[in-house]
């Protein structure tokens, strides 16, 4: 049986935040603690690690950042999922996070699916080259594995490209692959950007986390054959679900 009593730290010179990251992120690499498990509560942690919980919040903190605890609001500390299998696909292909998901036989689905028609903000309508307030369909859902929201995702479409009442129950969480299924699909490429910041209040509770937990957003617009922008996406992930690569010839 392995042996889950954790043992006071020893002053180095190294700070002890420091030194707890380094200690917990050990006990998680051994397989003391598994994917999706719950720590102990910052009390109990602090007390057997012998420092105090500011000094335990940093080394969480540092762990949470890089992706390997996930800390829920009001409920406690988790280890990430397995970070062995993220998802992993190449940006010069154009292809769904479902459908990806699926082509490594990684089971993912979606919830809090919302539908709706609003009016192109400033930001959307400059990428799409519309009027101002122009109506543009909302898609709006979070995806999860083994039970847990992995990703968030936003998308606005054109409703002469597709309409709300096309997204029915056989929708599996795709935008992208609902547009690509249609037999008058316009969709022929996508411009994407990759960037990376620390998620708000409101973001952090769609995906589960505490705020500020380090959140990589994929903002994608697709266009058509003609070259006409057709819609837009913003995907935020949770650091070690994809891992994207890019070709460069």
């Amino acid at each position: 049986m392995t042996d889950r009593t954790l043992q006071p730290l020893r002053t180095k010179r190294v700070p002890l935040a420091v030194r707890a990251q380094e200690y917990l992120l050990g006990l998680i690499e051994s397989g003391v603690y598994k994917p999706g498990e719950q720590l102990p509560s910052e009390n109990e942690l602090a007390a057997q690690l012998g420092i105090s919980r500011p000094t335990l919040r940093e080394a969480l903190r540092d762990l949470e950042q890089e992706g390997f605890v996930v800390r829920k609001h009001g409920v406690g500390t988790f280890i990430a999922l397995d970070r062995s299998r993220p998802l992993e696909g190449g940006l010069e292909r154009l292809e769904s996070i479902v459908s990806m998901a699926a082509r490594q036989g990684l089971q993912v689905e979606h919830e809090g699916l919302e539908i709706k028609e609003e009016p192109a903000d400033r930001e959307s309508a400059q990428k799409l080259q519309v009027i101002l307030g122009t109506p543009l369909i909302s898609i709006r859902r979070s995806i999860v594995m083994d039970g847990n929201p992995v990703a968030h995702m936003v998308d606005k479409v054109l409703p002469s490209f597709l309409s709300a009442t096309e997204i029915d129950g056989s929708f599996n969480g795709s935008v992208l692959d609902l547009l690509r299924q249609k037999p008058d699909s316009q969709v022929a490429h996508a411009v994407a950007t990759i960037t990376a910041f620390n998620a708000a209040t409101p973001m952090a509770g769609k995906l589960g986390v505490e705020p500020g937990q380090a959140v990589l957003l994929v903002e994608e617009t697709l266009f058509s054959r003609e070259g006409r922008a057709i819609g837009l996406s913003r995907n935020y992930f949770l650091p070690g679900f994809c891992c994207f690569r890019v070709v460069r010839r």
